[in-house]
């Protein structure tokens, strides 16, 4: 199985407020071609532990196919239910991404996800993007699998591969003692660093993130967007 290429750029501004906030990317431009994303946070009592494993099975100009594994690995007081998780840019541009039939899951291009605004891809198990009945999250302990199939948009194909570049965002629900809302960026598992996760934005009861927390990830998402600016193609070295 051919490693994962990934590249890394600090992003500045983040890392004045945040050491784990990073922009990073992932290329997939092979059949078998594997990534897997980890997220943990503790928040409210709760450890939040999950990851996204992304294997490219099928791939032609114009679509590609990832057999997808979620997994919760999530601990302690409250329900602690995954509902979403994002793809902050997905390159090319996607016309479209659909889940396999039958699937808990389903996935939406140019969503908006809470605490990160609008993402190119987003998968979720619920009402949409945004979370939904806590019972439609994957539980504790569960894992779930299907595939995702994505097409590209207009005049772009997938020749040169196809790209995931972060934030990886995650929302999970009734979390810890009081049973908030969370969401948070995770990393590239075989990326050196990747395991701290990100520190949990959080509301009570509902969908809206701390205030302060909220506000790191704006700065974290506005440094991740400058720094995507000057990026040109991912660095092909193995992982």
């Amino acid at each position: 199985m051919k490693p994962t290429r990934i590249r890394g750029v600090a992003a500045a501004a983040a890392l004045a407020l945040c050491s784990q906030a990073q922009a990073a990317a992932v290329l997939f431009d092979g059949i078998n071609d594997t990534a897997t994303l980890l997220y943990t946070s503790m928040v409210d009592g709760a450890t939040l532990s999950a990851t996204v494993k992304f294997t490219l099975t099928s791939w032609s100009a114009n679509t590609a196919t990832f057999a997808t594994i979620v997994t919760n690995n999530s601990a302690g007081p409250g329900q602690n239910a995954l509902l979403s998780f994002g793809i902050d840019v997905v390159t090319p541009a996607l016309k479209s991404a659909s889940t396999s039939a039958g699937s808990d899951w389903s996935a939406s291009i140019g969503d908006n996800f809470p605490a990160f605004q609008k993402v190119d891809l987003c998968v979720w198990s619920g009402n949409g993007c945004s979370g939904g009945p806590v019972g439609d999250g994957l539980a504790e302990g569960m894992a779930s699998s299907f595939d995702l199939v994505l097409k590209t948009n207009g005049g772009n194909d997938f020749t040169q591969g196809i790209t995931f570049t972060s934030p990886y965002s995650i929302k999970f629900q009734s979390v810890g003692t009081n049973e908030v809302s969370v969401e948070f960026a995770g990393c590239i598992a075989s990326q050196p660093g990747c395991g701290g996760g990100g520190g949990g934005a959080g509301g009570n009861n509902g969908n809206v993130p701390e205030p302060n927390a909220l506000a790191l990830i704006a700065v974290a998402a506005l440094a991740a967007g400058l720094s995507r600016r000057v990026l040109t193609r991912p660095l092909r070295s193995a992982a």
